[in-house]
């Protein structure tokens, strides 16, 4: 299967260097330290009431373990797209990947799909590393529990990849571009502070990200909440999902017509 082979290709090319893969944990792991220290400085400890009444989640660590791994993991497909089309325009290889059995959209798909399951293992580790460091409770139970949601999750997730790879057909270097909305997800889902301290209007506004009700789903499931408890966060993600496909793969069409009139060219 064509998807499998570009899945397996991204895996090797990835893990074939280990120095690669031990600084992608070391990156993501300062990362998560700095903002928990600097949240629990501003706190005054790890403990928070605020956390507690308007999350669920007193425990600073927890809250904002589980939001980093699913932010980082959340806009791989976005990375994938931006960075996996650009690395073929430079190579001037997209034109001959456009002429080949497989299709494009399958192509950007099945890179979206690789980068998010290779973040997902370095997260994994980082998230393991991060109950050790904070003594956080963590249960093989809880662990599966949190899965379904968590795939649900994945599937609105691989919605960003089709729009941004557009985007880089079409602009070229949208790099910096999808950095900024990189950390505009991180600051508007609510990933390392309950959303209840920003105003009113931009609470509606993080309504429109999966990862909002994603994390806010995964930290119930984790502190024990029952699946009713997340019915709310269930249904946005259903409703989100097949309208981040349709949006996603409506925009990506419109950048492929336009790029085969205009010529794919280089980089």
């Amino acid at each position: 299967m064509a998807l499998m082979a570009v899945v397996g290709k991204e895996f090797r090319m990835f893990f074939r260097y280990p120095l690669r893969v031990v600084s992608s944990l070391i990156v993501g792991l300062v990362f998560l330290l700095q903002f928990i220290y600097f949240g629990q400085a501003v706190l005054g400890g790890r403990y928070s009431a605020l956390l507690q009444s308007s999350t669920g989640v007193g425990d600073y660590p927890t809250y904002a373990l589980i939001g980093y791994v699913l932010w980082w993991v959340s806009v791989s497909p976005m990375e994938a797209s931006v960075w996996g089309v650009r690395r073929e325009l430079q190579r001037d290889t997209l034109e001959s990947n456009v002429v080949s059995p497989m299709s494009l959209v399958e192509m950007i798909l099945a890179l979206s799909l690789s980068w998010m399951l290779m973040d997902s293992v370095i997260m994994a580790i980082v998230f393991v590393m991060g109950t050790v460091i904070f003594e956080i409770p963590l249960s093989g139970a809880v662990v599966v529990k949190s899965l379904p949601v968590i795939g649900l999750s994945f599937l609105a997730f691989l919605g960003f990849g089709l729009v941004f790879a557009g985007l880089v057909m079409v602009l070229k270097n949208i790099g910096p571009f999808a950095q900024i909305f990189e950390f505009l997800i991180l600051f508007l889902s609510g990933a390392f502070f309950p959303l209840s301290t920003l105003p009113e209007w931009v609470v509606d506004l993080s309504k429109a990200l999966p990862l909002t009700h994603a994390a806010s789903a995964v930290r119930k499931v984790f502190v024990g909440m029952p699946y009713s408890a997340i019915k709310g966060e269930i249904a946005w993600l259903l409703i989100l999902l097949p309208l981040y496909w349709a949006v996603s793969y409506l925009s990506f069409r419109w950048a492929e017509k336009t790029s085969r009139m205009i010529g794919y060219g280089g980089y």
